[in-house]
């Protein structure tokens, strides 16, 4: 079995097998795998770290992050072409894998950088700096996959709106 790093990295390489529908139900597992896996390992790490209190910017970032991922879901979903939309599982997960390891480089770069940039503030200050910012990248990365989810609509926008049938 051979190995392409398109598959990991190339949102542009993913779009174009969206787009011409040679993504298999196999490759679409895995990149669901992967993100599944991705995602409770991080909530399965939060949940097992020994913290004597949790502070208040970790617990806005939180629920933050659970509003961002439900509200871009919608999102992306409606980007998609909503309920007359086509294939929303198989190319949200591929464009979210693609998409997402260039926003988690994002996001341990700006991890790094805070506590440099704001060196001598508060635990405070750093916190809620931190909190803002993921939940800053957290949005650009829903919308860069939106962004790709529209390119592939195979409707344009023009003709959706006017044809909207009941979506129940």
């Amino acid at each position: 079995m051979s190995f392409n790093h398109h598959y990991l990295w190339s949102t542009a390489f993913i779009a174009n097998l969206l787009r011409n529908e040679r993504i298999s139900e196999a490759v679409t597992f895995r990149y669901f795998l992967a993100i599944m896996v991705f995602d409770w390992l991080q909530f399965t790490f939060i949940a097992t770290t020994p913290t004597p209190k949790i502070s208040q910017w970790s617990m806005v970032g939180s629920w933050a992050t659970f509003a961002v991922t439900v509200l871009g879901l919608l999102y992306l979903y409606r980007k998609n072409g909503g309920c007359i939309g086509k294939q929303f599982l198989q190319r949200y997960f591929p464009l979210s894998f693609t998409v997402g390891w260039k926003f988690l480089v994002a996001m341990v770069v700006v991890l790094w950088l805070i506590p440099v940039v704001l060196t001598g503030q508060s635990n405070k200050t750093l916190g809620w700096s931190t909190t803002v910012s993921l939940a800053v990248i957290n949005i650009l990365m829903f919308w860069r996959i939106g962004v790709h989810l529209k390119s592939l609509s195979n409707e344009p926008a023009s003709n959706r709106s006017l044809n909207r049938p009941h979506c129940g």
